[in-house]
């Protein structure tokens, strides 16, 4: 660990001589005191001016009028401080108050006092603040609370003082999580987890470990990781990033499968209980950190809707403007510049768009093979040494990861698109070729532990079941489960022609055939939509208002339904024994009848 300690918080000596000392700068050191000679009745008289000396070992750059500044106290009986003042503290008053908590004062004036800051401006260093741990892309520096990691590949560690000194650049970084000043500051609890701890393996041997624990599942992690760790990249190149959404009962492995991955970056493996946490509190968290991986834990149903619209906004890296943490009284953009991994056991289903932001990883099994249980001992033996390393093998290839991944993305997009038969949604598409894209790129350079087409083809398939599971979930999916449901327990009443008793006033659907063999559905949405309501609120699902539901019901590009060709009508069909309805092509199979594949069992 680099430390240059015993030069920074050498002792303050006492001026060499007196005299000189006062002439050039207006006042000299005896004693560990400032001292002044004023002139009293034509004789020289000395006078203190403190009990105690000091000196500005770094000023701080932080892009404002008001940066800061570590200075060093040295009491006259020996006593070192480090503090750090912001300029608009070092006003008389002001640095008076920082001055008593160390049991030091100023004696003198003013302009006294402003002599001696000149004096200490004149010998200080100047240093950059990193403010936001990860990624820092004005100085090309990847940041720990603790270390930073330079484009030139090296990994330099902090000082005493939270100061580290890159030879490279000759630049200065002040961390301010580990630096004496702020010591007992619990203001920089949260930042003092995002640490470099390097640990025993590299990201060969751990990623090996993880495949082998935690298999499929694990396989579609370990390239989350990379993306995430390249995540500005990954949004510039093509502007979105998905979410990773843990689905499974307590016991299958979600937790130690993240707690596995996070620590990587150190000790913040824990989570946040998303509903605990309020959107600003979440916004100003996750803009703390770019490049990373947030967890937010325990998806429910009752995940208000604020949390689920900074969700969808955090997709396209677009965030709430909210006043983040600051001394300068700056209102900042929490932009979203990290990945997040969701669990729970519950599905995201209440809005359609929050899901399909998501790749869905299923656990469902709670008994493991004993090849898992052992690659997981293994981890679990060294975890608490870290996984630093992990972290900087992945970074070694920014610069080869940046130049080639829009053109691997985009062949990606094409061989699927080929390739595949399903009916993938663009957007599920994309999140397949984005996942796959590390895979392909870095599988050498990383010695990724699955073979290309072995980790394809278990993203494919996740992909499908999440299609599925989409197409379960979609609003007008909800509203033909909430249809066949009513049906089946005779909520809903079928109009039946030859029935003198049937009464089309009071009749919810038809099913009629057309000359050309064709079944189709006839709805009175009106009269049908109290019982989709019911079904919605009973089955924890979100329901539409009736306009919004009849306008994706009748849309063209809703492909059931049965444009009305009627003159002077509108999307509603007037048919001769049912009257005013619409009208939905109905898709036959061996149980009846089914649409958007509900079978609705008429």
């Amino acid at each position: 660990m680099t430390n240059n300690n015993k030069k920074v918080l050498a002792e303050i000596p006492d001026s060499e001589n007196h005299g000189e000392h006062h002439e050039i700068y207006g006042f000299y050191i005896s004693g560990s005191k400032y001292f002044t000679i004023e002139i009293q009745r034509r004789n020289k008289v000395k006078v203190e001016l403190s009990n105690f000396v000091g000196k500005s070992l770094f000023h701080l750059v932080n892009g404002t009028n008001n940066s800061k500044r570590i200075i060093l106290i040295q009491r006259y009986t020996g006593e070192t401080y480090l503090v750090e003042l912001q300029s608009s503290e070092m006003r008389l008053d002001s640095f008076e108050t920082t001055l008593k908590s160390k049991q030091c004062t100023f004696l003198g004036n003013t302009y006294q006092l402003k002599r001696i800051f000149a004096r200490w401006m004149d010998e200080e260093v100047q240093a950059t603040i990193i403010e936001v741990m990860g990624w820092n892309p004005e100085h090309q520096i990847y940041a720990f609370a603790n270390a930073i990691f330079t484009k030139a590949g090296q990994l330099l560690k902090v000082d005493d003082v939270g100061i580290i000194a890159d030879p490279e650049t000759q630049s200065k970084y002040y961390l301010p999580a580990f630096g004496q000043a702020h010591i007992n500051n619990l203001d920089y609890e949260g930042e003092r987890k995002f640490v470099y701890i390097e640990g025993e393996i590299d990201f060969e041997k751990w990623s090996k470990l993880y495949f082998q624990a935690f298999e499929t599942n694990g396989g579609i992690a370990i390239l989350f990781l990379i993306l995430s760790v390249f995540w500005d990249v990954v949004f510039n190149q093509v502007g979105f990033f998905p979410f990773l959404f843990l689905f499974g009962a307590y016991g299958t492995g979600k937790t130690s499968m993240t707690e596995n991955l996070l620590r990587v970056f150190g000790k913040d493996f824990i989570g946040i209980p998303l509903n605990n946490a309020t959107q600003v509190a979440l916004s100003r968290t996750i803009a703390s950190r770019n490049n990373t991986i947030f967890y937010l834990k325990e998806y429910t149903p009752e995940t208000d809707e604020a949390n689920q619209d900074l969700i969808l906004t955090a997709y396209d890296g677009s965030g709430r403007v909210t006043g983040v943490k600051s001394n300068d009284n700056r209102t900042r953009i929490a932009a979203v510049k990290s990945a997040i991994i969701f669990d729970g056991n519950h599905l995201p289903n209440q809005k359609t768009a929050v899901l399909s932001r998501m790749i869905l990883l299923n656990f469902e099994n709670n008994k493991f093979t004993p090849e898992q249980r052992k690659a997981f001992e293994g981890l679990h033996r060294i975890k608490d040494n870290g996984f630093g390393i992990v972290v900087t093998d992945i970074l070694k290839h920014r610069e080869y990861f940046a130049k080639n991944f829009k053109r691997e993305f985009d062949e990606n997009i094409k061989e699927l698109r080929t390739d595949l038969k399903a009916d993938f949604a663009e957007r599920t598409l994309k999140h397949v070729a984005l996942v796959l894209t590390p895979a392909k790129l870095l599988s050498k350079k990383l010695q990724l532990p699955f073979a290309f087409n072995e980790i394809k083809r278990a993203v494919v398939d996740n992909a499908k079941d999440q299609n599925s599971l989409l197409k379960q979930t979609d609003e007008v999916t909800i509203f033909w489960q909430a249809f066949a449901y009513n049906v089946r327990n005779g909520n809903l009443i079928q109009f039946i022609h030859d029935d003198p008793g049937s009464d089309p006033k009071r009749c919810h659907y038809r099913k009629k055939m057309e000359e050309s063999g064709e079944s189709i559905l006839q709805i009175k949405l009106q009269l049908i939509y109290t019982e989709y309501v019911r079904y919605c609120k009973n089955n924890n699902q979100r329901f539409l208002d009736s306009n919004s539901l009849r306008m994706l019901l009748t849309s063209k590009a809703y492909k059931p339904f049965i444009a009305n060709v009627q003159k002077g009508r509108s999307a509603a069909y007037t048919d001769s024994y049912f009257g005013s309805c619409y009208q939905f092509r109905l898709e036959s199979n061996e149980n009846g009848f089914a649409i958007n594949e509900v079978e609705l069992n008429m």
